[in-house]
């Protein structure tokens, strides 16, 4: 029995640590799409040899929603006149990500597991971040060429006249993710948990200027207005919102005016990212894919038009409504709204540590948000998120400690 704790426990370590690297360790033969924690996800049954009745029946829940889906996705494949590239693994991806975290979720035995979680993710993070800092820096130098960062990046792209930040990744995840890293940081400074995740004071001040710069050099819209909505949270949150955000902008825009040094200029580039008109740039290219897609899932409003058949959307709700139709749509609210009832109230009582709460709480804003203007379906964060989420489902049975503080990073 403990030996099969620990080796569920090593995987979902594995799924924290492996996630934020994105393909950094992804073999090279392997699309640069790959992720290298895909390979931890074939195996989520060996999470249900033994599984908790409370997250069992939220497997039970959606696996009507999850037939549809495959079947959805199997017509699609075989005969849509939609359908996009590697539809079938992407419901098998969409599949394995949901059974393993929920798999993982119901093998936790005490809240200091998902500190554990928190914190390893966070240092994996910050490793992808520093490997990023040596290519963006090489590249420059003229040290480090192009098709260095194409094998270490899902996509390489430049923004408004410099290379975009997004190590293992794309800019625009690889920004998300960055504002989700800030927000937690800023938590624990504000609750004083920094000694508890192992930062010195000095140490954490490096590291959260280090992800503010990197979070901007992704310049990715999308994740800085998640992080203002974030920002607000966490200033509602602690009882002194103006404090805060007045305190907040001053940093910011001290930072802009150093990066002013570099050459770069960030008030120029926000105020042209958010001035645009809404047929220019990037937002103009998601109005005519938001266009296009209207037109292709025209008379497939009941059945949807196929799941994983309109992957290119950039509006995860649109994309949901129009692959998976009104049938769908009712099978996925359905399944939603049952576990928000089998969930809802039972956790608050057991929790012993609200910071959690918040954490969850600042991921689903960012997720959610995003998902607004990106495709996020398949995000390592989004289903991080979720796994904080359904983790909640386990909080009358886990093991409350006398103390949150675990070794250090």
């Amino acid at each position: 029995m403990i030996l099969r704790f620990e080796m569920k426990w090593v995987l979902t370590l594995l799924f924290a640590a492996l996630g934020p690297l994105g393909n950094i360790l992804t073999p090279h033969f392997l699309p640069a799409s790959f992720r290298a924690y895909y390979f931890l996800l074939p195996l989520f049954p060996f999470f249900y040899l033994f599984v908790k009745e409370r997250i069992a029946k939220v497997a039970i829940v959606f696996l009507p929603f999850l037939i549809y889906s495959f079947i959805s996705a199997t017509i699609v494949e075989k005969f849509g006149s939609t359908n996009e590239p590697h539809t079938a693994f992407r419901f098998f991806l969409f599949l394995c990500q949901f059974y393993f975290i929920l798999g993982a979720a119901s093998h936790l035995k005490e809240q200091k597991n998902i500190t554990t979680l928190l914190k390893t993710y966070l240092l994996f993070y910050f490793i992808s971040m520093f490997f990023g800092y040596i290519l963006f820096s090489g590249y420059y130098l003229k040290l480090v060429p192009l098709h260095i960062l194409d094998r270490f990046s899902v996509l390489t792209q430049f923004g408004f006249g410099i290379l975009r930040f997004s190590p293992g990744s794309y800019p625009n995840e690889y920004g998300i993710v960055s504002s989700f890293v800030l927000s937690i940081l800023i938590l624990l400074f504000l609750e004083k948990r920094t000694e508890d995740f192992g930062f010195s004071k000095k140490w954490f001040y490096f590291l959260l200027t280090a992800t503010f710069l990197a979070f901007i050099l992704t310049t990715t819209r999308a994740a800085y207005l998640s992080f203002c909505v974030s920002l607000f949270y966490i200033a509602w949150k602690s009882g002194k919102f103006l404090k805060i955000v007045s305190y907040t902008s001053f940093f910011i825009s001290a930072f802009f005016s150093l990066l002013l040094l570099a050459k770069i200029n960030m008030f120029k580039i926000l105020t042209t990212g958010f001035t645009q008109k809404f047929n220019e740039g990037s937002l103009g290219e998601r109005y005519q894919m938001w266009q296009e897609t209207v037109e292709k899932a025209e008379g497939h409003s009941f059945w949807g038009a196929g799941f994983a058949s309109l992957t290119n959307v950039h509006n995860v709700y649109l994309q949901l409504f129009f692959e998976l139709g009104f049938v769908g749509l009712i099978l996925l609210i359905g399944s939603l709204f049952l576990s928000f009832l089998e969930s809802h109230g039972r956790y608050r009582k057991r929790e012993a540590d609200p910071f959690l709460s918040k954490i969850r709480m600042v991921g689903l804003v960012n997720v959610l948000s995003f998902a607004a203007s990106n495709h996020n379906l398949n995000h390592h964060l989004t289903w991080f998120v979720c796994f904080l989420c359904f983790a909640a489902l386990r909080y009358p049975y886990l093991k409350i400690s006398q103390s949150e503080s675990l070794d250090p990073l």
